[in-house]
């Protein structure tokens, strides 16, 4: 009963793999190859087409698709190209290769987990997990330190746990998209997966074709001379099928011209440098202090003071204070006085000064 039951789910896989067989093949002398494929879709079903990773950008170029009957195509989706380091970087947690459990639980600080000893549950955040070096005495052992609902931080063995559970369903998930991931990649390395949706209306008749890099058919003649003697000139073509997939009651066209073709990198993403606007320097506005032009030390007041008396020396300092906040000192061209009154004139302002003693 076993040997049937594997017979018929191999039977199964192989119907569904089938869904649209190739129908039509087209070699060409330049490397490659048109590929026809047709078949029913059911409501609501889509149809997925294996491709090697460099073959994806000539799928992307080339992939049309035709429906007949009812229904519509509800849209197209293909495997990302990103690597499997890129997919897993996302993830807040690594796992390595023969990476030790508590190596793994200590990246994940603060989250939330139980673990069971036998009929004790014990609950609590993530502090840190450690591995403790063996001795002598004691072999490697793997620790993990958890803080507790009351506060309290114990220390376990994680040897001893016969089971650990996340409590946060995201965490949860999370676990299962990354494991997911490592088990796709482990299944296929180069292997890309293009997706044709259709929408659950009825049944319809799907026709897609694509080009895809195909080695080059090869030709091989050969001369007979059979018992009569007569010549008979024999022309061989060799074709070589490396796309994993039987060709059964397939259309097979071998074209000896050499189009032009060209690859196009569609299937890797592109970025584009763009030139970055710096923000408007918004400084808040100041005050605008000029230099001030007060000398303390007048030495002219001073000196009219000590020579005429107290009232000249006084009205003197006043009257060049006021001159060298109004202009720029400039040098003294003239100067004559005589006891009672003094006069001073000063180029280029044309501004005059006076103090007369009373």
């Amino acid at each position: 009963m076993k040997r049937i039951f594997v017979l018929l789910v191999t039977i199964a896989v192989l119907a569904a793999a089938a869904e649209l067989p190739v129908k039509k093949v087209v070699l060409y002398k330049h490397g490659v190859g048109f590929f026809e494929r047709s078949g029913r879709l059911g409501p609501g079903e889509s149809a997925r087409f294996d491709f090697k990773a460099s073959e994806m950008n000539d799928v992307l170029k080339s992939l049309t698709i035709e429906e007949r009957g009812g229904g519509k195509i509800s849209g197209l989706r293909y495997d990302s190209m990103d690597p499997l380091s890129h997919k897993l970087a996302d993830f807040p947690f690594q796992i390595g290769a023969a990476q030790p459990l508590s190596g793994m639980l200590d990246e994940l600080k603060g989250a939330r987990l139980e673990l069971k000893f036998g009929n004790e549950t014990v609950a609590g955040a993530i502090v840190n997990g450690r591995l403790v070096a063996s001795s002598d005495k004691q072999p490697e052992r793997e620790q993990l330190t958890l803080m507790l609902d009351g506060g309290e931080l114990r220390t376990l063995d994680l040897s001893a746990a016969t089971g650990i559970h996340f409590t946060d369903p995201q965490l949860q998930q999370q676990f299962r998209d990354y494991l997911a991931a490592l088990a796709a990649a482990a299944r296929s390395k180069e292997k890309r997966s293009v997706y044709i949706d259709s929408t659950d209306a009825k049944e319809r008749e799907l026709v897609a074709s694509y080009m895809i890099p195909a080695p080059v058919w090869k030709s091989s003649y050969r001369l007979i001379f059979g018992a009569s003697g007569q010549p008979v000139l024999e022309g061989w073509a060799i074709v070589d099928n490396t796309t994993g997939e039987d060709w059964t009651k397939v259309q097979l066209s071998l074209v000896s011209g050499r189009p032009i073709s060209f690859v196009s990198q569609l299937y890797a993403p592109k970025y584009v440098d763009r030139p970055t606007a710096e923000l408007a320097d918004d400084r808040a506005a100041r005050p605008v202090v000029h230099e001030g032009g007060f000398d303390a030390n007048a030495g002219i007041g001073g000196g009219i003071g000590s020579g005429v008396g107290g009232g000249a020396g006084g009205g003197m300092g006043a009257g060049r204070a006021q001159l060298r906040a109004a202009a720029a000192p400039a040098p003294m061209t003239a100067m004559s006085g005589r006891l009672g009154t003094t006069s001073i004139e000063v180029a280029p302002s044309s501004i005059v000064a006076s103090a007369t003693a009373g």
